[in-house]
């Protein structure tokens, strides 16, 4: 088995966001949304040799568009073979436009970038100085997914400039852990 890259874990002390480009130094996660969760998994895994691919659980979560609860559901799944993270989403129902945007407009399979997963500290202090940053930036958190007790995950619209979301996580230590581990027990 080969080393996971980095070498510290993913998870290692995170870059202060003081700008929009430190939020890029602590990637850990590519996200791809996809039709078909299942065929997704096979073809990741059979094709690119993907490994370590859970189902992620998303029981208890809520989802905000801005600050307004919305409804939402969609399936997760996340493997990665000794680095960065992939994570599959197959959008299901509620408000998931953003997510099927991405996708082929004729509705056939595809597996297509979506955002860059990041991350940060903990904590409402971290939470409204990245607020502050996007503001300062013309950004905005648009959408919220929060499990308690486990992630807060706000999605940023960089598409116009950038082609995708990003991702700004906020982590409990289980999360940590599970993922940290999903790096290191790949190739």
């Amino acid at each position: 088995m080969s080393p996971s890259r980095p070498a510290e874990g993913l998870f290692v002390s995170p870059r202060p966001v003081r700008a929009i480009a430190d939020l890029l130094a602590n990637v850990w996660q590519l996200g791809y949304v996809t039709t078909d969760l299942d065929r997704a998994v096979d073809q990741l895994t059979d094709r690119y040799g993907l490994e370590q691919v859970v189902r992620v659980p998303s029981e208890g979560a809520q989802f905000f568009k801005a600050d307004r609860p919305v409804p939402f559901e969609a399936k997760f799944a996340m493997g990665a073979r000794g680095g960065l993270i992939v994570e599959l989403i197959e959008p299901v129902s509620g408000e998931v436009g953003f997510y099927r945007d991405a996708l082929p407009a004729d509705g056939s399979f595809g597996v297509c970038p979506h955002h860059l997963g990041v991350f940060i500290p903990t904590g409402e202090a971290e939470w409204e100085r990245l607020n502050g940053t996007l503001a300062g930036a013309g950004l905005r958190v648009d959408y919220t997914f929060l499990i308690p007790g486990r992630v807060r995950a706000g999605y940023v619209d960089t598409r116009a400039e950038l082609g995708h979301f990003i991702e700004v996580c906020q982590f409990e230590q289980e999360d940590l852990d599970r993922f940290n581990g999903m790096t290191s027990d790949s190739a």
